[in-house]
């Protein structure tokens, strides 16, 4: 199993020379290019079995977050 995304430089690049930023940036390219690189790795993630479940989050969320909410209330 290959979990290693496989996003070439030229469809970066055509996607970036795509893209309309909001405000037609540098910065806004580059926010385009990370916003792309996330939904890639989610993607991967998805289909390697690495996802979870909303229910899933939550629970997690919880255990993480138990010894906060018992320290400061909530």
């Amino acid at each position: 199993m290959n979990n290693k995304e496989e996003i070439s430089i030229e469809k970066i690049s055509e996607l970036l020379k795509k893209s309309e930023t909001d405000d037609g940036t540098f910065y806004g390219a580059l926010y385009d290019l990370y916003l792309l690189i996330g939904i890639a790795k989610g993607i991967d993630d998805i289909k390697y079995g690495r996802g979870m479940t909303l229910q899933e989050s939550k629970e997690r969320m919880m255990r993480k977050y138990e010894n906060y909410n018992r320290r400061y209330g909530s």
